[in-house]
């Protein structure tokens, strides 16, 4: 197990990372990948990779950007599996990751429409945000959302995700210059208060 004291992005991105737990496994995103994934896309209930991605040509480039950014060392995708079946669920990325800040942003997210609604994202963040706090010690996790994309600001806020402010002309994206973009945070203490309020975690599940 490899801690922030001795992390750097070389070594980040050079691991295989795998979470999991009773119901999800998600891993490095792989080429091999590429059929599980195609065979829940191409849908326009999927957000921005929905919009950005109609056929077997824009995935193959998806792909391509997704290894690209992890060569560069910008984002670290994973698949999401259900770990019953083994049939893919999504996709999630680590980045904008700085060690020496003790922060990263996780985003690039999204969830198969019929999985969606079904708890599985409050699954998968709270892999990901125990990976974040408990093996990695950071002190802050970021998250940025689209001003239009009312689903997800209402789904982080849900987590506990604080809203800290808006980002005005931030982004362009696949249906043309975005007027703005919401960023929010989890702190690790926050994450602590969170995990241990039952209630809370039982009421995300329930939605």
């Amino acid at each position: 197990m490899v801690y922030v004291i001795s992390m750097n992005l070389n070594n980040f991105f050079s691991s295989q990372i795998i979470l999991e737990n009773e119901l999800l496994i998600l891993q490095p995103l792989a080429e091999i990948d590429i059929d599980a994934i195609e065979s829940i896309s191409y849908s326009d209930e999927l957000g921005e990779f929905g919009k950005r991605v109609k056929s077997r040509k824009d995935l193959a480039e998806y792909f391509d950007y997704c290894f690209n950014s992890k060569k560069a060392k910008e984002l670290y995708p994973f698949i999401i599996f259900n770990k019953t079946n083994n049939k893919p669920i999504g996709i999630t990325m680590f980045g904008n990751i700085s060690f020496p800040h003790k922060r990263l942003e996780i985003g690039w997210t999204w969830i198969g429409e019929q999985f969606q609604g079904t708890g599985i994202n409050y699954q998968c963040k709270k892999l990901l945000l125990d990976y974040c706090f408990d093996e990695l010690r950071l002190r802050r996790v970021e998250f940025k959302i689209d001003i239009k994309n009312i689903r997800s600001q209402k789904a982080i806020e849900k987590i506990g995700a604080i809203k800290e402010g808006l980002l005005r002309n931030y982004n362009i994206q696949s249906y043309g210059e975005s007027t703005g973009t919401y960023i929010y945070s989890i702190l690790k203490d926050e994450w602590e208060d969170i995990k241990l309020n039952k209630s809370y975690e039982n009421y995300i599940l329930q939605r």
